[in-house]
Formats: structure tokens, sequence, C-alpha cells
């Protein structure tokens, strides 16, 4: 089922594939916005919608908020793993790159900071596999020093273990 915040959008284009999400205009602002309710539809309405009634932006801010039973939808396109969040974020600051024609100085205090997000993703995904790197080449010299505390020849060990 669909969540309550879509009753303030209009769905102007559809998923393409398990993988994307539908496109939504907003019903008093028109401003097009990724088609997820909690990352991107509720905070349209509450912080950057001017034309949102107060009445919307009070009842977007109470726990009351229900999906709608009148509109099926994929529970898929509500959930995302942790990657596919990670590769939202990054597919989002591309997007605002891209549409911005304005030059480095005048892009919004927001889309500098999704960027610098973006950077420092990046930067811990290089030392996450940096670390997995040196960790596996710990365990090979482990197992190397083992087999050769065991007596096992230096050629028959290369054999056996991939090339340090």
């Amino acid at each position: 089922m669909r969540h309550a915040v879509w009753e303030h959008f209009e769905e102007i284009e559809p998923r393409t594939s398990s993988k994307t999400h539908p496109k939504a205009k907003c019903n008093y602002c028109n401003e097009q916005v990724r088609g997820q309710p909690k990352r991107f539809l509720i905070p349209h309405l509450l912080k950057k919608c001017l034309q949102a009634p107060p009445s919307v932006k009070q009842q977007l801010q109470g726990p009351q908020i229900q999906r709608s039973s009148l509109t099926p939808t994929t529970p898929a396109s509500e959930e995302a793993s942790d990657v596919e969040l990670e590769s939202e974020v990054a597919t989002e600051g591309l997007e605002l790159v891209i549409q911005s024609p304005q030059p480095q100085g005048l892009r919004s205090q927001t889309q500098l900071q999704r960027l610098e997000l973006m950077r420092l993703k990046t930067n811990v995904a290089k030392y996450r596999a940096k670390a997995m790197e040196a960790e596996f080449m710990a365990e090979k010299l482990a197992v190397w020093i083992k087999l050769k505390d065991l007596g096992v020849p230096d050629d028959e060990i290369e054999r056996s273990l991939p090339s340090l």
C-alpha cells in the first residue's frame, strides 16, 4: 500500500525497475521529487515546499501517518539496503551536480552538504577496502608462518597460497 503522503503528490514517472523509484510532482509547488516517502516526499513538504498548507505539515509531523489502503505498491520501494541507500545518495548527488547549471559558488548549502557527504562515504569505502586487503594479507602471512613452522617447504607453500 502507498504511503498517505502520496495524496499530496502526482506520480509523473513510474518505476522502470525494482532498483528505481517513481518521480513525483508536488501538488502545491509543482516541484519534481523522487518518489520515496520518507527520504524525499515528506521532507519536501515539511522543509522545502513554501506552498504546502500548515495543516498538511502538522499532519506529517505527527506519528499518525498511515499508509493509504487505496493505492497498492511494492514494499521494496519503501525499503532499501545500506548499499542501495549509499548508491541512492551518490546518485542524488550526481543528479544535483548534473542538473545544476549554477556555478560552484552559487550552489545551495544543501547541495554542498550532499556532495561532501558523498565524498566522505567514498573515502570510507576506500578505507574499508584497504582495511579488508590488509586483513587478508595478515591472514595469508600468518598461514605462511604457520606452514613454515610446520616444516612445509617454501615451493609447496607458494603453490598452495596465492602470491603475496
